[in-house]
């Protein structure tokens, strides 16, 4: 698919977010290779923003350079994974506890209404529809954040970590129920007056939390690759 034409941005933003919203809804999956001439002719723009664009998603650690290999969207270890959540746990909890005395009524009820999208999204099954509302629900809470410097590294650790979802981790319902109802009780005490340290530590814990699952459907996904592991075990949409 041709990149739409008009988009805003220079032509090496074009490529970077061409290539980054198809990572992030799993059409470029982890290890799978990016053939740089093929970019530049679906986005429409000549090769030396191109290899620009990936340079950039290589920075963010999104794809990995290989000598004599190519590019390829960048695979993560479990502990890698493990770091990154841990590092977003922290640093989450701190942005959505500034954004508390910022946030509108009418923020908090676009959170619940997407919110209740994720739950239709998972009751039906649909993956990506639940991932793009996680990003929008955790969005919401931060934005108000008036540290702009937190914010953006937040930004680019949760594409990250939504990349790695789109492709390999699915939670049971049970877990996926779980962060649902942390994230209508996180909305409740923050609707009741809860103050800052309050909802910093509810949104740490609310991160915290899907570490283990995360890492199990990392630990599937790796088992199933190497021949260990059922492809057809059961997976469910889910992130936090």
């Amino acid at each position: 698919m041709t990149a739409p034409p008009g988009k805003t941005g220079n032509k090496t933003q074009l490529v970077y977010d061409f290539v980054m919203e198809r990572i992030v809804d799993g059409t470029f999956g982890t290890g799978e290779f990016l053939n740089i001439g093929l970019l530049a002719e679906k986005t429409g723009v000549s090769l030396i923003p191109t290899r620009e664009a990936l340079r950039r998603l290589e920075s963010e650690g999104l794809v990995e350079f290989l000598f004599h290999r190519g590019v390829r969207v960048a695979e993560l270890t479990i502990e890698e994974y493990r770091e990154i959540m841990q590092t977003q746990a922290v640093l989450e909890g701190l942005a959505v506890g500034l954004s508390v005395p910022l946030l509108t009524d009418g923020e908090l009820s676009r959170a619940r209404e997407v919110n209740a999208r994720m739950n239709e999204a998972h009751d039906s099954g649909d993956f990506h529809a639940y991932n793009e509302g996680s990003l929008e629900f955790h969005g919401i809470l931060r934005a108000p954040c008036p540290n702009r410097h937190l914010r953006d590294i937040l930004d680019r650790g949760q594409s990250r970590i939504a990349a790695v979802r789109a492709s390999v981790v699915g939670y049971r319902g049970t877990v996926a129920q779980r962060l649902s109802d942390e994230h209508e009780h996180m909305l409740d005490r923050i609707a009741a007056g809860a103050g800052s340290d309050e909802v910093e530590a509810l949104m740490r814990a609310h991160r915290e939390g899907t570490i283990a699952a995360d890492s199990e459907g990392l630990r599937r996904s790796a088992a199933e690759a190497r021949g260990g592991g059922s492809a057809d075990a059961p997976r469910a949409a889910g992130p936090a």
